[in-house]
């Protein structure tokens, strides 16, 4: 190939002279044989002085060897071919997408400016990645409700792939209205090109249901008409669940007091609503979520118990004080011949452990109820292990006798527990507030296993009584 020598002019570069395409012919080193009107505006420069300089000076100097390697290597070969390079321009660093073209004594580039593309397709991956990591679940359907996309979370929590969606095409958006009139204003509010917002009841892919708040946004075409819809969807089952063991709990308190004190609320009912008192304002201190319906249901329920309890009964209970260690003892001796196969319990005492407040008839009753709830389950086998240990007091302190720790782990082999209904969750929820009311009564407090009742570790500690 006969080189080229630089000129203002070429019959090559003639039909770009007045183009707003980037034109250039450089030789098989890459320097610049001759360049068009709107390529010198480009690089802020005249044409006259584009000339001789090598066409890699405008790239960033890492890339620079690559660029000239890569034109001469597209120079060798007969076809024409096509790249993109960042260049420095008058405007700053741009993305020109490059076309190259075999010509005399050199190599043709034609150049257009791509840098919006690339910018826009950058900031439609960063929202891409934002919408699939983003913690509530987000879909794209058809004006007509047909599932075109959904996000890992909405997946996640739903059961439901978008393989199923598209496949067999999924109601997602007409499932949980409450009648087939709130489902007509949803279509309605949509088609108009408004907002809707509601909570749904919906089935998840395994035949749950679950509450979920729900907000459908309507996406206009050119023309104002719908061409997607929007869906954004929170799960509120927990919450919601929540909010109902909350409200069953105020209606049990409601019944109780419908009766006098003098009626029919005995000792028992006495101390779980003690222990809920404690119980509900533990957690009201931690937990974000309800507090303030924890805290008053805490003052209520505490309030009721003061009132209700006799002055000398609640001077006999001072005074009581019972060997836990023996109680332990007496439960496991009990409870071990009617354990059925898989089921194991172990007592364990750290040292001597001494006396703690209380009577016998609570205690007996709170250690039963606290096993035979932590034995419940379908895994293969359950160990049950009660642990006792004295932590004394240090010299400088007042009360000399120390801290009872009493621990009840549990350990299963490996198979899902299955929890009952809410029914008898709330059973189970009002063992545990009665063996915080003992625990309270006694001056104790419980350190874990509220947050995940009979799963977690119970950790109780009570002031040790000095003999």
């Amino acid at each position: 190939m006969k080189p080229m020598t630089a000129s203002l002019s070429s019959p090559d570069l003639a039909p770009w002279h007045g183009s707003n395409e980037l034109a250039l012919i450089v030789s098989e080193t890459g320097a610049v044989l001759a360049a068009n009107p709107a390529f010198a505006r480009k690089v802020g420069l005249t044409p006259e002085t584009c000339l001789g300089r090598a066409a890699a000076s405008w790239c960033p100097p890492e890339e620079q060897t690559a660029f000239t390697a890569r034109l001469a290597a597209l120079a060798a070969k007969p076809k024409a071919g096509t790249f993109d390079q960042r260049w420095q321009s008058v405007q700053g660093w741009r993305w020109i997408d490059w076309e190259t073209t075999r010509v005399t004594g050199g190599l043709r580039l034609i150049g257009r400016d791509v840098s919006r593309h690339r910018l826009a397709e950058g900031h439609l991956a960063k929202l891409s990645q934002a919408v699939e990591q983003a913690p509530v679940g987000i879909l794209l359907t058809s004006p007509t409700g047909h599932v075109q996309y959904m996000n890992a979370a909405y997946s996640d929590y739903s059961g439901f792939t978008l393989e199923d969606a598209l496949e067999s095409d999924l109601p997602i958006l007409s499932e949980g209205h409450p009648s087939d009139a709130s489902y007509r204003q949803f279509c309605a509010t949509v088609a108009a090109g408004s907002v809707w917002q509601g909570t749904l009841h919906c089935p998840t892919k395994d035949g749950r249901l679950i509450w979920e708040r729900v907000m459908v946004s309507p996406a206009m075409d050119a023309h104002g008409v719908v061409s997607h819809l929007l869906c954004i969807r929170e799960n509120l089952t927990s919450q919601r669940e929540l909010e109902d063991k909350l409200a069953r709990a105020e209606r049990r308190l409601d019944d109780e007091l419908t009766h006098t004190p003098g009626d029919s609320l005995g000792e028992e009912a006495l101390l779980t609503l003690q222990g809920a008192a404690a119980w509900s304002q533990q957690a009201a201190s931690r937990s974000k979520g309800a507090k303030s319906a924890l805290a008053r249901l805490a003052r209520v329920t505490g309030d009721v118990a003061q009132r209700l309890q006799p002055r000398e009964q609640r001077g006999a209970h001072a005074s009581a004080a019972v060997q836990l260690t023996i109680l332990i003892e007496e439960c496991a001796r009990s409870l071990r011949p009617a354990l059925p196969t898989g089921r194991s319990l172990a007592v364990k005492n750290v040292g001597q452990v001494p006396l703690i407040a209380g009577e016998t008839w609570p205690w007996i009753h709170a250690l039963s109820l606290a096993t035979k709830h932590f034995f419940a389950g379908t895994e293969p086998t359950i160990a049950v292990t009660l642990t006792t240990r004295h932590v004394k007091a240090r010299k400088t302190s007042t009360a000399r006798a120390g801290v009872v720790q009493l621990e009840i782990k549990r350990s299963a082999g490996r198979s899902r527990r299955v929890l009952n209904g809410p029914d008898e969750s709330l059973f189970r929820d009002s063992d545990l507030a009665f063996i915080a009311g003992v625990v309270t009564q006694a001056g104790g407090r419980i350190v874990s296993g509220y947050d995940n009742p009979w799963i977690d570790d119970l950790r109780i500690e009570l002031p040790a009584v000095n003999e």
